[in-house]
């Protein structure tokens, strides 16, 4: 007797793991992902360096 009971929650804990584990990735792939675009400063240093570079090179 204790060994069915032990055997139906034992099943019943899978199947709540299992869709808890389902829901996690559901949502997970329901996120939309982006990327946050560089700052101001930062883009204008990069591309004065970039330039200088190619300046150099050129020459």
């Amino acid at each position: 007797m204790v060994i069915t009971i032990t055997i139906i929650v034992v099943v019943i804990m899978t199947i709540v793991i299992a869709a808890a584990f389902g829901l996690a990735v559901s949502k997970g792939y329901s996120v939309k992902h982006t990327v946050d675009p560089l700052p101001e400063e930062h883009r204008n240093e990069s591309t004065e360096k970039e330039v200088k570079h190619e300046r150099t090179e050129s020459k």
